[in-house]
């Protein structure tokens, strides 16, 4: 969509913003990027404009949003801020190529952003496809909607959601984006259309990938008896859940995972019908190989046992029961990557994590395991050892970790299990 309501509007080159999911810029065929000129205060009152169009937004919305509210603030100097602000832009648009315009204009306490040039916004063309969408029926509609869909690619300049301003407008495209979705799988699921619903979770699932979009994808998939795909979803949001969040799934998809049922070769089954039950067991006995293969995989194991959050809890928990029965010692530590101190280039966190999980694979016993918890964080679960010989494992790993050119610092802290389990019964 352009914007072009100013009259001498020059021909020829567009500018073409993009602001769902990223800011970026393209004059003509050509990328340009601001640069910052001190703070990013000028850049962000170009936003502010672009979202304003073309009914503009008040100086004292701007102030108040760039410069903060205070009700002393000596009017006069934020206005010569905001003038001196509205200069500087002027310079950084036209130091990138664009022609020389008074870009803003004010006019009775309001600022507009003075499009003299062509220029397309997607975040316009989003909600004009929308307003186009909710007009039309059938297969315009549903044209219309995947348009929209494709155009969002995530949330408003993410770089700017820390400010309020931009929250609250960043809230406003996903909502218009969440109801897109959510009539377009309508649609859908009246058409028995699981290819495109396939694509239309998915597609959620990775702009927002805690919000649940996965359990659509699992549930979608099994209703296409796609059971090997509906599980690697399961197990892909597992590992996600764990290592950005340190936490499990919700019980929803947990659910969804349990119900997980193998169907006979018609994919049907009459709950009243005992052929059909005996065929379900032919297809269970037909998995034996696979099942087999999924447990005794590994040929020459060593190390410890890498595995997701939820599975080292069960672990966990199987331990602790087989210590009712024959008593062993048994130890959790848990270890911490940091920056170290005093250096001016940050470490690659995710990188150095990667590096420690082998790290901890090499020098742990075959019968430990480990699992990430989290950004900087994981856990070691050892049997058979004591909490006096904690240290000396931390040194191994510190020091294999030391050898492959680890640049983070690394710290512990460990106690036996059996203290773990009173302190949580509170004794």
């Amino acid at each position: 969509m352009s914007c072009q309501r100013g009259k001498g509007i020059i021909l020829g080159k567009v500018l073409r913003i993009q602001m769902l999911g990223g800011f970026a810029m393209h004059y003509g065929e050509d990328a340009v990027v601001l640069k910052k000129i001190g703070s990013s205060k000028s850049i962000r009152l170009f936003q502010m404009l672009l979202l304003s169009l073309p009914g503009g937004i008040s100086k004292s919305e701007i102030m108040d949003n760039l410069y903060g509210w205070n009700e002393k603030a000596d009017m006069a100097n934020r206005n010569m801020n905001l003038n001196n602000l509205i200069y500087r832009l002027k310079g950084q648009l036209t130091a990138v190529g664009l022609p020389k315009k008074e870009y803003v204009e004010v006019r009775e306490g309001m600022c507009y952003f003075n499009d003299s040039i062509s220029l397309e916004l997607d975040t316009q063309e989003f909600e004009e496809t929308l307003r186009q969408a909710k007009d039309e029926k059938g297969a315009k509609r549903t044209s219309l909607l995947w348009k929209a869909n494709e155009l969002y690619r995530g949330e408003l300049i993410p770089a700017n959601l820390s400010d309020m301003w931009f929250f609250q407008k960043s809230k406003y495209y996903k909502k218009l984006y969440i109801w897109a979705t959510q009539e377009l799988e309508n649609q859908l699921q009246k058409n028995w259309d699981y290819k495109n619903r396939l694509q239309l979770y998915a597609r959620a699932a990775s702009i927002y990938p805690f919000e649940n979009w996965q359990l659509k994808l699992m549930r979608c998939n099994l209703e296409m008896y796609r059971y090997d795909e509906a599980l690697e979803i399961y197990h892909d949001t597992v590992e996600l859940y764990a290592r950005e969040m340190g936490s499990a799934p919700t019980d929803e998809m947990q659910e969804c995972f349990e119900s997980l049922e193998l169907m006979d070769e018609n994919h049907q089954r009459d709950v009243n019908d005992a052929d059909s039950w005996r065929n379900m067991d032919k297809v269970f006995r037909g998995k034996r190989e696979d099942i087999q293969k999924a447990i005794f995989t590994e040929k020459d194991v060593q190390g410890a046992y890498y595995c997701t959050y939820p599975s080292f809890v069960d672990y966990c928990r199987i331990v602790v029961r087989a210590k009712e029965r024959n008593d062993f010692p048994a130890v959790l530590m848990f270890l911490t990557l940091s920056q170290k101190k005093n250096t001016q280039r940050p470490m690659d966190l995710q990188e150095q994590m990667q590096l420690l999980k082998g790290v901890i694979g090499d020098s742990l016993r075959i019968g430990d395991a480990f699992t990430r918890y989290g950004n900087r964080h994981f856990i070691l679960m050892m049997v058979k050892t004591r909490m006096e010989f904690c240290g000396m494992i931390f040194r191994r790993i510190e020091g294999v970790y030391s050898q492959r050119a680890g640049k983070g610092e690394l710290w512990y802290y460990a106690d036996m299990t059996q203290e773990l389990d009173r302190a949580s019964a509170g004794v």
